[in-house]
């Protein structure tokens, strides 16, 4: 019985076994797909990088440029390797730190005592601010700058004479500043004083004298123009002390014709905050 069992077994198990085999051999084998050689990889092209606008590239050149001068020309200053400022930049970052200002949103970290200490060793500010000396007009603050960052010349009604003159030449030539910024503002009391002067005929006492004679020039120019009269003779004072600063000779306008240094002129708001820009012979700033 049991010899009989496995010989039935075997006759019915493997006809099955070799149908099966008959199935998987009768389906179709997928070849897995070549793998390309090196050479046939498709390369993309790279894509071409967008033209730069024609003034964006002019201005890159003459940062380039200024950039070489200044790298010959190169400030004595106390003797530390600093960053150069262009002018430009100068001039962005102080009315950047007006906007701030204006906003109640100081930021400028140059006021902690590790800034004290960076530069205790020496300054190297990267811009002068010729400003009245009006309590109400803090250069530092209205700008969002910290210790170290302008070299400031204050006197009543923002003139200059060649002690302010020298002054500005120190900074310009040894310290590595690149921007003059002359400000005037709302309601100077130095340059209502001489229009009192120039209406009434009356003299100013002492020292003030020196200094109404000093603003005379744009009371006069100022004359006949349209809009409130302070206001056109405190900016027409701004322009004519911006220009005197630009032209002074040999090193201020020598810097000035190589594009190392920029004078510009700004009026500030005493009632905003704003300071807004009166005196730009360079445009592209």
């Amino acid at each position: 019985m049991e010899r009989v069992g496995t010989k039935r077994f075997l006759a019915l198990a493997i006809p099955c076994l070799f149908a099966t085999s008959l199935v998987f051999a009768s389906e179709p084998v997928i070849p897995p797909p070549p793998i390309p050689l090196h050479s046939e990889v498709r390369q993309e092209a790279p894509k071409a990088k967008a033209e730069e606008p024609a003034a964006k590239k002019e201005e890159k050149k003459s940062e380039e440029k200024v950039a070489e001068k200044a790298a010959a020309k190169a400030p004595a200053g106390h003797g530390e390797a600093v960053e150069a400022v262009f002018p430009g930049e100068a001039l962005k970052n102080l009315l950047a730190g007006n906007k701030r200002y204006t906003a109640n949103a100081f930021k400028n970290s140059h006021r902690d005592p590790a800034r004290r200490l960076e530069v205790a060793g020496g300054q190297h500010p990267f811009a002068v601010i010729v400003s009245c000396s009006d309590s109400r007009v803090p250069p530092e603050i209205i700008f969002d700058q910290g210790v170290g960052d302008l070299f400031v010349v204050r006197v009543a009604g923002h003139v200059v004479d060649d002690e302010a003159l020298g002054s500005i030449e120190y900074a310009v030539s040894h310290l590595g500043a690149s921007l003059i910024f002359v400000l005037g503002h709302e309601r100077c009391g130095a340059v209502s004083a001489a229009v009192a002067g120039a209406a009434s005929g009356e003299h100013a006492p002492g020292h003030i004298a020196k200094i109404v004679e000093a603003i005379m020039p744009a009371v006069e120019k100022a004359k006949g123009r349209e809009g409130d009269n302070l206001t056109n003779c405190i900016q027409s004072n701004t322009k004519i002390v911006a220009e005197k600063i630009r032209v002074s000779q040999p090193i201020i306008s020598e810097k000035a014709a190589d594009g190392m240094v920029r004078v510009v002129g700004g009026y500030y708001d005493l009632d905003t905050g704003v300071v807004s820009i009166v005196y730009n012979p360079d445009l592209s700033l």
